[in-house]
């Protein structure tokens, strides 16, 4: 069975995995990323609330979630 290049397949969130992308080594004949872009690495909000509470919970470091999110994921809500 042929297989393709190694190359990348956008799947859903596993059920009670924190948001963020996920996607999937894949060897298909299509030979190219099934995303309609790059594959862009995300930080999931707990490290992100580490990093946030580690910087004074600066809005310069949110990462893109909201200060509730934030919050939440660090335990402080």
């Amino acid at each position: 069975m042929p297989t393709g290049p190694r190359h990348y397949r956008a799947v859903e969130r596993p059920e009670g995995a924190p948001p963020g992308d996920y996607a999937v080594e894949c060897r298909c004949m299509i030979g190219e990323d099934h995303a309609d872009g790059e594959i862009e690495e995300s930080l999931s909000v707990y490290d992100a609330a580490d990093i946030w509470l580690s910087n004074g919970m600066d809005e310069d470091y949110t990462f893109g979630y909201g200060e509730d999110e934030l919050r939440n994921a660090a335990g402080l809500d």
